[in-house]
């Protein structure tokens, strides 16, 4: 659905009196509370990065190419130069037990300060990395309404934008329409988390090092 189309459906509803940059606002929040929930799929994303010699900032760094802005939370991130798949450390653990004892080797950690990811140590020559990632989803405006959530969903952005109208209306609808936004949330749930029905189910048996016989 373009952005016309959802006023036109907003309009249906009684909310023709409504600007359309409020219109705006109540779809773009309707979007970031169903994006947020869960690390959906379509935030998924891939990409290669040359990390040049030296370097530790990983995100929003000009030097990284192609810089990384939308990073959200990393699924997996492997250097391919020398084959390390990289482990993920609390940036606490990092200054504690690495910095002070001078670790001096390369770089097979990444962890968070803030919302900008590093890696530890810094490289030791131009590296390139494989970072498979969700990435932070971008606000609709007039200009560009790319939703992420596929188009044959997007029918639940105006449900969600629908409950935010009422409420500000103080109409008892809202809750109604709370509840028809949830029930086409489980249903967008059940068509986006299972995308593969060739295999039958398997049974995983788990070893440990514990001698459980009493």
């Amino acid at each position: 659905m373009t952005l016309d189309e959802m006023y036109d459906e907003l309009d249906l509803y009684g909310f023709d009196d409504f600007e359309d940059s409020q219109k705006l606002t109540l779809l773009n929040e309707a979007y970031f509370d169903i994006v947020t929930r869960e690390p959906w799929p379509f935030l998924e994303a891939t990409t290669t990065i040359t990390v040049p010699d030296g370097v530790s900032q990983i995100t929003n760094n000009a030097n990284v190419s192609p810089q990384v802005t939308n990073l959200n939370a990393v699924l997996s991130f492997i250097d391919t130069t020398n084959g390390v798949v990289m482990m993920p450390e609390r940036g606490d653990t990092i200054e504690k037990n690495y910095k002070v004892n001078n670790v001096n080797t390369y770089p097979e950690f990444y962890y968070f300060v803030g919302e900008e990811m590093f890696i530890y140590p810094a490289t030791d020559g131009q590296t390139v990395y494989r970072l498979y990632y969700t990435r932070i989803p971008s606000a609709a405006t007039t200009t560009s309404d790319t939703f992420l959530i596929p188009a044959r969903h997007h029918s639940i952005i105006v449900y969600g934008a629908l409950v935010k109208a009422f409420l500000v209306n103080d109409d008892p609808q809202a809750a109604a329409f709370q509840n028809m936004f949830e029930q086409r949330y489980q249903q967008m749930r059940n068509d986006l988390w299972l995308n593969q029905y060739d295999r039958t189910e398997r049974i995983h048996v788990l070893t440990d090092g514990y001698d459980w016989s009493y």
